[in-house]
């Protein structure tokens, strides 16, 4: 089955908690994943934003090492990370890449900064708030 790897945003306080390993509720992240038939695989990660932070190098390490990764998502710092994963690839490595999904992680990165030959699913912070955008996404599939 293919994979998706799936990037939390920063540590921190939010939603009336903390979220010492990265924000994210992954319940919906995981099932989004499988409704559109990938295996999900949480990087057990922060999403602290950087071309050599550690969760963009674990996640270019696990996509090197696992072939069945095919798609990634990236909820709020995870989302900027998403965006220096595709800039390291190289043109084979991004052949690879169907879908490729950002959440909040804006302002700053615009859609057109993803865009490749995969499919893309860009979303800003929904009605709820940031927090919500994972679920949120999850409802689109309904």
């Amino acid at each position: 089955m293919p994979k998706m790897l799936i990037l939390r945003g920063v540590a921190g306080r939010y939603d009336g908690r903390d979220w010492p390993r990265g924000a994210l509720y992954e319940q919906p992240a995981l099932e989004y994943a499988r409704r559109k038939g990938y295996s999900g695989q949480v990087l057990d990660v922060a999403g602290a934003t950087g071309a050599n932070s550690p969760q963009t190098r674990m996640a270019l390490a696990e996509f090197r090492r696992d072939l069945a990764v095919t798609a990634l998502y990236g909820f709020s710092g995870g989302g900027y990370n998403v965006l220096h994963v595709i800039k390291a690839l190289t043109p084979d490595e991004r052949a690879r890449l169907r879908l490729v999904v950002v959440l909040g992680a804006a302002p700053g990165n615009s859609p057109n900064n993803y865009k490749g030959p995969w499919e893309l699913v860009y979303r800003d912070n929904p009605p709820g708030g940031h927090m919500d955008g994972p679920r949120a996404l999850l409802e689109t599939l309904h």
